[in-house]
């Protein structure tokens, strides 16, 4: 966490307190106002959360700024949830009638799935309240394609604190040594450039491996090769998953023939960027958020830099993503002093700490000129962003896509392996329903 000075924190609560009370410029609300005779004062909220590290101790410390200066003595408090697979799960056992928070973090996704089970409030009556929600000048700051990825027919199913997208790290001073100049902008440059590492190692490296990437088990890394070469995962109406397509072919048979090839292999989570710091891999794709990791643990050692994803098409395409926060119904109390907290957390001043800290994009168009170097390369091609499928049911779907990934990488038949994926995915789809 970055340290923030005694003043700092100060002016952090005043803008705080000013916020939360009553101003003029407020979207004009429908007629009356239903909010408006809620009363928020000493109501406790129970945020989930999955941030480990230096992420959560920011969250952390982001909670007691709250609670300490909002003037309605509302408490947050939070408890981490494991894994995103952890917590959906958590939650749907809360939805069998167990324990559940006011707040969740949730992707898209899972956000349709409480959103079918009428788990989740609608949160457009308090960003248009005159009394509690936004101004007009605060709903034009927010990046329009990010809060619709949270709108379900009208419903304002969650707020989104932060966005990342996938990139693509490399080691600019590897590829000199190699012969190019730049990262690859296309997918067989990407291939020469891998084979070119494999044969000749970094001067500078620390291990005993020269490959051109290590691709974590991760099905956001197939879905953004995908994107890139012009695919899809669904059919325009959202209504069946089309992984058995040229495009996941090509990108499943690149990723195939690298690893068979000798030049590239697979990993767990982490091991792309512990390989890639040792110098032991030209190339790591993988979320622009870890770019302050990278910074931190590569310091001096070597020139580095982000790209985005190489593609075949005449506009990229990127894999955008992020979890947002959704609220629990519950009292109207409980409701609003929940949303005091997600309006609070997601203004400028705390857009910026919380970026600053966790390597992720701000929602605020505002602050977006604050980005270091390596985020700007990536925030440019925001505008070209495309979510992963926002259905009900995508978590176990991105298993089966795991699966299928180590298996044709490992010499299963293609052809019926995306055959049986296609299959099992859509039936996920009936079960959801």
């Amino acid at each position: 966490m970055l340290p923030i000075s005694r003043l700092a924190s100060r002016l952090l609560a005043v803008l705080a307190l000013a916020a939360l009370l009553p101003s003029c410029g407020q979207v004009p609300g429908a007629g009356t106002d239903a909010l408006a005779a809620v009363d928020p004062v000493h109501q406790d909220v129970l945020i989930w959360y999955t941030h480990e590290g230096a992420r959560e101790q920011t969250l952390l410390d982001m909670y007691d700024l709250f609670n300490t200066s909002n003037p309605h003595g509302i408490t947050v408090r939070g408890e981490h949830i494991g894994e995103h697979d952890e917590l959906y799960r958590q939650m749907l056992l809360g939805i069998e009638g167990g324990p559940l928070p006011q707040i969740v973090e949730a992707y898209q996704n899972q956000t349709q799935t409480y959103h079918r089970e009428g788990l989740i409030a609608d949160l457009e009556p308090y960003m248009t309240s005159t009394l509690w929600g936004l101004t007009t000048k605060d709903r034009a700051d927010f990046i329009p394609e990010f809060l619709q990825q949270d709108n379900i027919n009208g419903v304002q199913t969650a707020l989104l604190p932060n966005r990342s997208m996938e990139v693509l790290y490399y080691n600019q001073q590897w590829l000199e040594e190699l012969g190019f100049e730049d990262p690859p902008a296309d997918w067989d440059t990407f291939i020469e450039m891998c084979a070119a590492a494999h044969n000749r190692g970094f001067s500078g490296s620390q291990g005993t491996r020269n490959l051109g990437i290590l691709w974590e088990r991760d099905a956001s890394r197939l879905a953004s090769i995908i994107y890139s070469l012009g695919g899809h995962l669904m059919d325009a109406g959202h209504t069946r998953y089309t992984y058995d397509t040229p495009e996941t072919r090509q990108a499943l048979g690149m990723m195939r023939d690298l690893v068979q090839s000798g030049a590239a292999a697979l990993t767990e989570d982490n091991g792309d960027l512990d390989a890639f710091v040792a110098g032991e891999v030209l190339f790591a794709q993988r979320s622009s958020a870890s770019a302050p990791q990278f910074d931190e643990a590569i310091g001096d050692r070597f020139a580095w830099g982000v790209a985005g994803l190489p593609t075949n098409q005449l506009e990229p395409v990127e894999n955008v993503y992020g979890a947002s926060l959704a609220i629990i119904k519950n009292t109207p109390e409980q409701q609003l002093a929940s949303w005091l907290f997600i309006k609070w957390f997601t203004e400028t001043e705390q857009q910026d700490r919380w970026s600053t800290a966790t390597g992720y994009f701000p929602v605020r168009r505002s602050i977006a000129h604050r980005l270091g170097p390596y985020f700007r390369v990536a925030y440019n091609l925001l505008q070209y962003g495309r979510p992963e499928p926002s259905v009900g049911g995508y978590e176990p779907v991105r298993a089966l896509v795991v699966d299928v990934m180590i298996a044709v990488i490992g010499g299963a038949d293609m052809q019926k392996a995306l055959a049986d994926l296609e299959s099992a995915a859509n039936a996920t789809l009936q079960e959801s329903r």
